[in-house]
């Protein structure tokens, strides 16, 4: 009985080392379009579960591990290193809090993709971090073979991603790597988080409204007959100074915020995650963008069709919290 105990303790050993695997391939040259030219990349791995998905592949639903060929930090910097070779002063740092993968299956001809993603991006000059990008979004796929989409795919998202990292420009505050590393809390102490009251006033960015910063001067919101909103005007020295709608981003009322989007100013909310809009994702973009990657990088295009196959899943036609990254004003999904 011993022996044979052992020997099935062997075999489970020997079988869970043998599991199938699947790589995750970084293909192509990363588009440096934008005025960023780093020396090297720097991956800091701050995942709390490095395992990236066991998930269901093929007609037989294989489990296999996904996960990259050489690690998530190897083979990121291998993939820069042979993508940019400009050089730069300074380094491009990427702090990895997630990236996994999860498969829903809906007994239909398509199933449920789910990948949590969160990268922060920073320039690195000496011991000095400066912000430049962040995504922290959860992407769903919905596609027969979902979890070869997923994992064939992720370099297009990643792609992507370095492109909208090269076009950023560094703000201008220093940060050292225990901040960067916990960047959250250093979000949180924005003053829209931590103020008892949102300021009334107008915003033009995103960054001026979670620092609390409006339009200097006491403005006026004027509106059509409707109650749409027209625009904002201030008196100064005998002078009217009038901002129209479409430059405001945020307006503040009695302590109330609303959000401007393409289908009008929306009302913005506030929990412990951040502040967000209650709507249907598809009222925040004309209709002519993906929903879906407009949503999650503030870009269309071909991207999309790369990605998903006539994607339709049903959450993005129904009412749901939409979040505003307070780093970047885009739009991030999060999906319970």
């Amino acid at each position: 009985m011993k022996k044979f105990l052992q020997s099935l303790l062997i075999f489970l050993t020997v079988s869970s080392f043998a599991q199938d695997k699947e790589f995750i391939k970084l293909k192509g040259n990363i588009p440096n379009n934008g005025e960023g030219d780093y020396n090297t990349l720097q991956v800091i791995d701050n995942r709390k579960d490095r395992t990236i998905g066991i998930l269901p592949f093929g007609e037989d639903k294989t489990m296999k591990e996904v996960s990259f060929q050489n690690g998530i930090k190897e083979d990121l910097t291998d993939w820069y290193r042979k993508s940019n070779l400009k050089g730069g002063k300074q380094d491009l740092v990427f702090v990895v809090n997630d990236l996994r993968f999860s498969v829903k299956e809906t007994g239909e001809k398509k199933n449920i993709g789910i990948m949590n993603f969160s990268l922060q991006s920073f320039a690195k000059d000496g011991d000095t971090y400066r912000f430049l990008y962040k995504k922290d979004t959860v992407f769903r796929f919905s596609h027969r073979d979902v979890s070869d989409v997923m994992v064939k795919n992720l370099y297009h998202i990643l792609s992507l991603y370095f492109e909208k990292t090269f076009k950023a420009k560094p703000l201008n505050y220093n940060l050292n790597s225990d901040e960067i590393s916990d960047y959250q809390s250093y979000v949180d102490h924005y003053s829209a988080f931590t103020n008892e009251k949102l300021k009334d006033g107008i915003y033009l960015d995103y960054n001026s409204f979670f620092r609390q910063l409006p339009e200097e001067g006491s403005y006026t919101l004027e509106r059509f007959e409707g109650g749409k909103l027209d625009r904002a005007v201030k008196t100064e020295n005998g002078k009217k100074k009038k901002i129209p709608s479409h430059k405001i981003f945020i307006y503040v009322e009695n302590g109330e915020a609303y959000k401007n989007t393409f289908s009008g100013f929306q009302k913005l909310h506030k929990k412990e995650n951040g502040f967000y809009i209650r709507t249907k994702p598809e009222t925040l973009f004309p209709t002519q963008y993906n929903l879906k990657f407009g949503m999650m990088f503030g870009l269309v295009g071909g991207i999309a069709d790369a990605l998903m196959e006539k994607p339709k899943p049903q959450s993005i036609y129904m009412e749901q919290q939409v979040y505003i990254d307070p780093m970047t004003g885009e739009y991030d999904l999060q999906y319970n």
